[in-house]
């Protein structure tokens, strides 16, 4: 018994040190993710076990993000390569970001639903997540509209609008839809944070145009061509 008890206490002991390890090695290459690395940094996290330490990684990466969000696409790019080889930490990802922004949508914290979204958005934009998800997350903030829930909403349409309008266009049409009716209830401060949004549709459903333009300008130039080449042929 005694010999049993010992041995079972070595083997705890053992995989203590043996997480402990796993954690220092994934923080070590997390907190230096950066662009310019990110390729290293990815071939040293998949030198590491990331099945078992998939819940550190998580929650390493949302704790970076939050507290410096001008690296969420690094993050996010990263989290989108590790999702090929190991979709189960990609799922872990997005559901532990959701779970973050509901609490944090709860307790109105503003600025932890700002960053909660906003790496969503660039996960959506890495197709990570499913861009159901970003209508779902916007009909709840646009459901009773505050200052606060349009000021989230107005930094998530400007990381994953671009998106949105290539893959579902309806979507970001019922977001500017949203917007637009916000506007005719005269609410200066909500003017003041669509306007920008207002501009930016703007300018996607112009792009948008162009290279329809340009679509329809190759098809008559490969039309006309062709016609050209028929008569040469009679």
């Amino acid at each position: 018994m005694a010999d049993a008890a010992s041995r079972g206490d070595a083997k705890e002991v053992q995989q203590r040190e043996s997480w402990d390890q796993l954690k220092k090695r994934i923080n070590a290459s997390g907190n230096r993710a950066n662009i310019g690395n990110i390729k290293d940094i990815i071939v040293e996290l998949f030198g590491a076990n990331l099945v078992r330490g998939r819940g550190l990684l998580c929650r390493l990466l949302m704790r970076a993000q939050s507290q410096s969000t001008s690296f969420t696409a690094v993050y996010a790019a990263l989290v989108a390569v590790i999702n090929t080889k190991l979709p189960l930490i990609g799922e872990l990802m997005v559901t532990r970001l959701v779970l973050q922004f509901c609490r944090a949508f709860k307790r109105d914290d503003k600025g932890l639903c700002i960053s909660s979204v906003m790496f969503l958005a660039h996960l959506s934009n890495q197709r990570v997540a499913h861009e159901v998800l970003a209508f779902q997350i916007v009909s709840l903030l646009l459901e009773t509209p505050t200052d606060d829930s349009v000021e989230v909403v107005v930094a998530f349409t400007r990381e994953v609008g671009a998106f949105l309008g290539s893959i579902v266009p309806r979507v970001l049409n019922y977001v500017f839809d949203a917007f637009r009716s916000i506007l005719h209830e005269d609410r200066l401060t909500h003017i003041v944070i669509t306007r920008d949004l207002l501009v930016m549709h703007a300018t996607l459903s112009t792009e948008k145009i162009m290279r329809d333009l340009k679509i329809d300008g190759d098809l008559e130039r490969r039309y006309e061509s062709r016609l050209r080449y028929d008569s040469y042929k009679r």
